[in-house]
């Protein structure tokens, strides 16, 4: 059986379009980052992406209810792909819907601040050659900084950051995301 392609076109981030997924950091707004009581604290780390072997293809997305979270690319710019918070949160994760018809996919240049709230589904992606940015997170007592290296194999998530869900939709519902850039 053959993978169902869902195209979506590339659009500058502005906070009026990424609205359904979070809010952009715009002047004179502050943004407050959240950690449910109990569950981590915020923290920020420098992280660095490098460009897969096809950027414009993808096939996984995290999520997690217990926090937002904020990338802030201070050198090369990112694909930030979105979808709606799934609405069947008791169902499991294996069961959580994506839905393909309020897919984004954002530009986030440096200097500009993407914040998304609980529960979205998101993947972010270099562009160029690699992206740095600034990551507005959770963590728990003790642990380090994410390990792209590692993390960008996203299957790996569950089991380093058992907080952050992954759905490999290609897997599941025979479906791939491909980026009009």
């Amino acid at each position: 059986m053959e993978d169902e392609v869902v195209r979506i076109k590339m659009q500058p981030l502005t906070a009026e379009a990424f609205r359904p997924y979070g809010h952009m950091l715009e002047n004179k707004q502050p943004l407050f980052p959240e950690v449910e009581p109990g569950e981590g604290r915020v923290a920020l780390e420098l992280l660095k992406i490098k460009r897969p072997v096809n950027p414009r293809r993808i096939s996984m997305m995290a999520t997690h209810f217990s926090y937002n979270q904020t990338f802030i690319p201070v050198r090369g710019t990112m694909a930030l792909v979105v979808a709606p918070a799934p609405r069947n949160r008791g169902d499991g994760h294996e069961k959580y819907e994506i839905d393909y018809n309020q897919l984004a996919a954002f530009f986030v240049e440096p200097g500009q601040a993407a914040f998304i709230e609980k529960g979205v589904w998101h993947y972010a992606v270099a562009l160029g050659h690699e992206c740095e940015f600034v990551n507005i997170t959770r963590k728990n007592p003790g642990e380090g900084t994410s390990r792209l290296d590692e993390e960008m194999r996203m299957d790996k998530i569950p089991s380093m950051r058992p907080y952050v869900e992954v759905l490999d939709f290609r897997q599941r519902d025979r479906r791939v995301i491909e980026l009009d850039v």
